[in-house]
């Protein structure tokens, strides 16, 4: 796979570990990058969007995807990427789907919906001709297929094998009873005329799924059942095809329909039955490569007696999910575990466990209420005196969800209850979590003391263990609430630190927050470094997908083009990259950064009326989110404006509220002046 990338475009190499990923393989890549998951969703995204249109230079291409109505919610995402770049390259998309799916690109212009109609009387009666091999079909029944099938072909199919198999072809009315009235009874009818066995066959095969292997379908039957005679007569019938012949035949169910009515057939203990078989089997063909088919596992066991294997199987198919970015499914499938669990000792670990992966699940789509609800059900389930370390990182993660919906209260409320729950048990890597959380939440709450005791702790503790990831996040942490303190080289050499050990252990998007802190710390000391290391973050944030890192760098590229260089236009265009950004990925805790830079630029411009607009639509978010950095430059700038249209009433009330935030942080003028975002 590598090498065929590699022959396709040299510059496509950053796109083999996602592409290793989606195969289940290993890409140990990824965890390295630190991204987050929405980060490491979209890059996938990214990934596979290139790779198909590099494919498309070297040739015209034609791609369909049939049965959309049925799509998950990322397939559908990377369609609608790729359908965004249509229109430029030789690539045409066909998309099949039934009547009530809206595609997300209907609104594009070059977007073009063919309807496919029911088949008109004529069409249905040469329909019936053909099939039936007659030279005309008769009044009767044309009358009765046109009534009946109402011009779908697959019932106009079914309906007149059923009179030809029958002879009624010649003699049947509209009316006669004789005649199934649905597609699903004319289905049924004919799967029980089938012999026996062959029906036998047709029903396990039904119990394995749209698709399977001949192997699997042979593995489930008796050992005296002839399956690959049975498949043939199946096949000739219609009832079965042929997908693929290598590695294994595999075949599939003519219609969807067929399936379900083969397996409706069943009587519930034979299915229970047949799906025990089923998950045996596939456990004996795949051993050690569970998580290929951990998803049919986690069906076939789902449908037996067999709770604890369903569990440990759709728990399995969740985490598989999950890192795959399909993130309702993964929660469905944790939904069901939990579902199959009985109250009682034996569950009190899988419970909290399976409700705190629902939680991960709903907080990496970002639903913050749902993923609480889910944590905190897991919170009151754990048994906190049995399972301190759980407890704690429930109590993080809620933390981490509060900060993020602008609750840093509460946030500092569950990081607390965290370290509680930990009682003496504090020399592991839950606590030391908790301490960098601690640290950089009071960093962002405007209290550097506090996070430089608490980034102290995690950097002994991260040391101890051997946590990379906890050191180079309390390197950082430790530097910028020194530099806010206004030892600014000091500072620096802390966060220079923490670039180290992050680019030692291939931490991208530490790394990434570094160079950003270190870009603002140099900006009035180096200006040249300064600009080094804002294009070196940059080109590392664009090589992994960190958006977040590249929206803070945009902006301290910005600052520095706007105060140091002169060069006013550049400053615009990378903070309205920023804006953009932020924006798209619902950053509310940066947004306001770009939007400031905005704001100044034009005051300086002597633009003032765009840069009131852009300092109120600043101040409209970070007095939601309440972060010191970003509410004193507002109230700065708004002064100033105040000031040069003479309304010192005005100016005065906002100087007020400024003095407010110092006194507050302790921090002066300067300290903002000198070092206006730090992250």
């Amino acid at each position: 796979m590598a090498a065929g990338v590699e022959r396709l475009d040299g510059e496509l190499g950053w796109t083999v570990p996602y592409l290793r990923h989606v195969l289940g393989l290993p890409a140990d890549e990824l965890e390295s990058e630190g991204l987050d998951p929405a980060q490491r969703k979209r890059r996938l995204i990214d990934a596979v969007k290139a790779l198909t249109l590099r494919g498309a230079a070297e040739q015209p291409l034609v791609l369909i995807a049939e049965d959309m109505q049925w799509v998950d919610r990322n397939s559908e995402e990377y369609c609608e990427a790729l359908v965004d770049s249509v229109a430029a390259r030789p690539l045409v998309l066909v998309f099949v789907h039934r009547p009530g799916y809206v595609a997300p690109w209907q609104d594009r212009s070059f977007h073009e919906r063919l309807t496919l109609e029911p088949l008109s009387e004529d069409d249905t009666a040469a329909m019936v001709k053909k099939l039936l091999t007659a030279r005309d079909v008769s009044p009767a029944v044309r009358e009765l297929v046109v009534s009946r099938a109402e011009g779908n072909p697959f019932f106009i199919e079914e309906l007149t094998r059923y009179l030809r198999e029958r002879e009624l072809h010649e003699g049947a009315q509209a009316s006669d009873a004789r005649i199934p009235a649905t597609v699903h009874d004319l289905l049924t009818a004919r799967i029980d005329r089938l012999p026996d066995e062959l029906k036998r066959t047709l029903q396990r095969a039904a119990v394995l799924g749209r698709d399977f292997t001949l192997t699997l379908l042979e593995r489930i039957a008796p050992p005296d059942v002839d399956v690959k005679g049975d498949v043939a007569d199946l096949v000739r019938l219609e009832l079965l095809r042929e997908k693929d012949v290598f590695p294994d035949l595999r075949l599939s169910f003519s219609h969807l329909l067929v399936q379900q009515v083969a397996y409706d057939g069943l009587l519930l203990k034979a299915r229970a039955e047949l799906h025990a078989r089923a998950g045996a089997a596939l456990e004996t063909l795949y051993p050690g490569r569970a998580d290929d088919i951990v998803q049919d596992l986690a069906e076939h066991y789902a449908k037996t007696p067999d709770r604890a294997k369903a569990i440990h199987y759709l728990e399995r198919a969740g985490d598989r999910a999950l890192g795959l970015f399909a993130y309702a499914e993964a929660g469905d499938y944790y939904r069901r575990a939990v579902s199959l669990l009985a109250d009682g000792d034996t569950d009190a670990v899988s419970r909290p466990r399976l409700l705190g992966r629902r939680g991960d699940a709903a907080y990496a789509r970002g639903a913050l209420a749902e993923a609480r609800g889910h944590w905190a059900d897991a919170l009151a389930a754990v048994d906190a005196a049995r399972e301190r370390r759980l407890a704690a990182d429930l109590q993080r993660r809620m933390g981490v969800a509060c900060w993020d919906a602008g609750e840093s209260d509460e946030a500092l409320a569950h990081l607390g209850r965290g370290l509680a729950a930990l009682e003496a048990d504090t020399a592991n890597l839950e606590a030391a979590r908790l301490f960098q959380e601690l640290g950089r939440i009071s960093f962002r709450r405007g209290d550097h003391g506090e996070a430089t005791d608490w980034a102290k702790r995690a950097l002994e503790l991260g040391g101890a263990l051997g946590a990379a990831d906890v050191m180079s996040n309390a390197y950082n942490t430790w530097g910028v609430a020194l530099a806010r303190a206004g030892d600014i080289e000091q500072g620096a050499t802390f966060v220079a630190r923490s670039l180290e050990t992050a680019l030692a252990h291939q931490l991208g998007a530490v790394a990434c927050r570094a160079y950003t802190n270190l870009a603002v710390m140099y900006a009035t000391i180096d200006h040249t470094r300064s600009l080094e290391y804002c294009r070196e973050g940059l080109a590392l944030a664009q090589k992994i997908g960190d958006q977040l890192q590249q929206s803070w760098l945009h902006c301290t590229l910005a600052g520095g083009h706007c105060t140091l260089a002169g060069d006013y236009d550049a400053g615009v265009r990378a903070a309205k990259e920023a804006i953009e950004l932020d924006e798209k990925l619902g950053q509310r805790n940066h947004l306001p950064i770009p939007l400031i830079i905005l704001a100044q630029v034009y005051q300086c411009r002597g633009e003032y009326e765009p840069s009131a607009h852009y300092y109120q639509r600043a101040l409209d978010v970070a007095e939601s989110v309440g972060e010191p950095q970003l509410l004193f430059p507002c109230y700065e700038g708004l002064a100033t404006l105040a000031i040069e249209r003479g309304d010192e009433a005005e100016a005065e009330a906002w100087l007020t509220r400024s003095r407010e935030v110092q006194d507050t942080t302790g921090w002066s003028t300067d300290t903002f002046l000198v070092l206006p975002f730090l992250c």
